[in-house]
């Protein structure tokens, strides 16, 4: 695996993206991960808040050449993120397609891009924002909830995101992507 924190970006999507059009389809995940972004996104470019405090990161990845990976990717990614809450105590759902809701509050958003090759991989970047230690104002329908509106407690980003990793990979394995 190959980490890249920053301190601020515009957007791990679009950081994870430029990757992809220098490098190609990586041999192995790639995380983009910043403390903020200035101009997060979630599906058809809406807003996504990104105040310091939450965890902000998009993984480029490959994976096998067929469209029933790709339909999935998403799917995979909102249940490892509800896995995770799960894990530290945090009664989670999946608002389908893409975010995930704890009593009807928003903690967490995903974004999935395929990019289709002529070889026997694509490449993959999964964009993830979940709401750790602060809960931003949403414009929109829905209200947010973090972690720490939920327990009361500060958590710790990095253990998040390295559990966050491997609960993804898990489900990468079980569905036959690594």
């Amino acid at each position: 695996m190959i980490y890249f924190l920053y301190p601020s970006v515009t957007s791990t999507q679009d950081i994870a993206f430029s990757y992809y059009v220098r490098f190609g389809v990586p041999k192995t995940l790639v995380v983009f991960r910043a403390f903020s972004q200035t101009q997060g996104y979630g599906r058809k470019h809406s807003v996504w808040s990104s105040p310091f405090g939450n965890i902000f990161l998009s993984i480029l990845f490959s994976i096998p050449a067929h469209s029933c990976y790709s339909n999935t990717l998403v799917w995979m990614a909102a249940r490892s993120v509800v896995l995770l809450l799960q894990e530290y105590g945090i009664d989670a759902y999946l608002k389908y397609p893409n975010d995930i809701f704890v009593k009807k509050k928003k903690i967490s958003g995903i974004l999935g891009h395929v990019f289709h090759t002529e070889s026997l991989v694509w490449g993959c970047i999964l964009g993830i924002g979940i709401n750790v230690n602060t809960s931003p104002h949403l414009q929109g329908a829905y209200d947010a909830t973090s972690f720490k509106e939920c327990s009361g407690a500060t958590w710790d980003l990095e253990l998040i995101v390295q559990t966050l990793i491997k609960t993804l990979i898990d489900q990468f394995n079980m569905h036959s992507l690594n």
